[in-house]
């Protein structure tokens, strides 16, 4: 894999890249990715370990508490941070400097929190460094592994062939990158992010192997353009002249109307016009993040189809309908316009029904119904 990485005189670049062979857990990833934010940030070569894991945290928030993703029965970086969570009250899409802030300010009171955080410091800046002195550490115990590559660092801190850090204890407590190494990762900053990253994709995609869009869960979400959805719906009223909310069965607004993601945004992480709907604002706000109910499928079906096929007859028809092209496996515009309703919904639920289980299991509130229309068919 060594291959991948710019290659460096008296660098072990070969090292580096071993770090991430067979990884059982999230650390390394967070760790180095830590490390380049800071390097990018402050260009520093001495980076304070409350900080480094302060990052960690801040980056692996979105993750776990906004799109719930799994990282493994090993793994404690997500407990400690849903522990951060529950101490501070954070709210699931708390801006990342916000949960950065909260971390550092744990670690130095020293509470229980502090503990809990701080122990991440424990293994994860020594273990990172084992493949710089494989050879060396070949069948040491694991006690005393630690002790071993603090001393081996500071060792190799002078030598021809130096690690990536050595331990510093002033004026911080933190790490040192060697100035060779440092050069390299201010010049391939991008490179080596984008490495750390494919890594971290695959682990991240074993441990939740049927959830969507996993490369799409690892940052906090930037604003969306939904232009295209708008546009869509927008035709597709004007074509129609009259269309009803699939929870409520109240018109929808030619103008003013609310888009909402029949399946959580937070779960699929894409904005694929075959799972937006046109809603009123106040029904897209009470369903929130919720799964809807399954019986809610058929409609939104039904819905979908007669926009397609409103569509399928205006001029901007191949660009609005692409989503729709990809998602029933046709070849054009006529193939789409042509396919009757049994298919067209049979083919949508078999994309969205084994989702909802999923989302389910992931804890995503599942069920919702509209209210109204409930009380309503009960009278």
């Amino acid at each position: 894999m060594s291959a991948l990485l710019p290659q460096a005189p008296h660098l072990s670049v070969a090292a580096l890249a071993a770090v991430f062979d067979e990884v059982t857990n999230s650390y390394k990833f967070y760790w180095f990715l830590a490390i380049l934010e800071s390097v990018r940030a402050t260009g520093d070569r001495v980076l304070p370990l409350d900080s480094l894991i302060a990052t960690m945290l801040a980056n692996v928030w979105y993750p776990v508490n906004y799109f719930r993703l799994s990282f493994g029965k090993q793994d404690q970086l997500g407990k400690v941070v849903e522990l951060l969570g529950k101490r501070a009250r954070l709210e699931a899409n708390t801006p990342k400097r916000t949960v950065l802030e909260v971390a550092l300010a744990h670690v130095r009171q020293r509470d229980e929190t502090s503990s809990a955080i701080l122990s991440i410091g424990e293994y994860v800046p020594y273990r990172f460094l084992r493949p710089f002195f494989a050879q060396v550490l070949r069948g040491a115990k694991d006690w005393e592994v630690n002790r071993r590559i603090r001393q081996l660092a500071d060792q190799a801190f002078n030598s021809p062939q130096p690690c990536l850090y050595r331990f510093v204890e002033s004026p911080t407590k933190g790490i040192e990158l060697h100035p060779d190494w440092h050069a390299y990762l201010q010049e391939h900053l991008a490179i080596l992010e984008g490495f750390c990253l494919w890594h971290l994709v695959n682990y991240l995609q074993r441990n939740n192997p049927n959830v969507p869009n996993v490369a799409n869960k690892l940052f906090e979400p930037q604003e969306r353009d939904l232009s295209l959805a708008r546009e869509f719906w927008t035709v597709a009223i004007r074509e129609l002249r009259t269309v009803h909310c699939i929870y409520s069965g109240q018109p929808v607004p030619a103008k003013g109307f609310s888009l909402d993601h029949f399946l959580p945004w937070r779960f699929v992480a894409h904005d694929l016009l075959w799972n937006l709907v046109p809603t009123l604002k106040s029904i897209n706000s009470s369903k929130s993040d919720s799964l809807p109910n399954p019986t809610y499928i058929e409609p939104l079906a039904k819905l979908q189809y007669q926009a397609v096929r409103a569509i399928s007859q205006t001029k901007p028809a191949f660009r609005l309908l692409e989503d729709y092209i990809m998602l029933l496996k046709v070849s054009s515009v006529d193939e789409l316009r042509a396919m009757d309703f049994d298919e067209f919904h049979r083919t949508l639920r078999s994309a969205i029904a084994p989702q909802m289980q999923i989302a389910t299991g992931m804890g995503f509130s599942s069920g919702w119904r509209y209210e109204r229309a409930v009380s309503s068919a009960q009278t």
